[in-house]
């Protein structure tokens, strides 16, 4: 008899144990992962062309991610904010028609940015870069 009780104790114990491995798993919690952005999406890109000055949107800042010619050849390429040249740079051939720009170059709300191509076609250059919320 006291055979009999010892295996259903350990019989009773096995399930006990199993369903609190069963619990354990049942109840584990599946989180959301957070959406992030790594890219700006592409409502918010933005090409300027010389020649059209563009105004920053109320609420909005603009980065700057490149400066650029539609000419290959050799070209001088500029920026102004405000009427304000904030920087100028060499696009060519080997660049693909695309000058770096300084990291972080933004015009804010109400700027007035325009591009600028020293040679080619007065339409040449362009810029390209996103809006953000400010």
């Amino acid at each position: 008899m006291s055979a009999l009780v010892g295996a259903g104790v350990v019989l009773l114990a096995g399930v006990l144990s199993a369903q609190h491995v069963a619990n354990r798993f049942v109840s584990v919690r599946v989180l959301e992962t957070p959406t992030l952005e790594i890219a700006p999406h592409p409502r918010d890109a933005v090409r300027i062309y010389e020649g059209t000055s563009f105004t920053v949107p109320s609420g909005r800042i603009l980065i700057v991610n490149a400066l650029g010619s539609l000419s290959y050849s050799d070209q001088q390429l500029g920026l102004s904010i405000n009427g304000v040249q904030v920087m100028a740079g060499d696009a060519n051939s080997t660049s693909g028609g695309i000058c770096r720009v300084p990291f972080g170059l933004t015009a804010g709300a109400g700027d007035v940015v325009d591009v600028w191509d020293a040679g080619g076609s007065p339409t040449a250059g362009f810029l390209l870069g996103y809006l953000v919320d400010a």
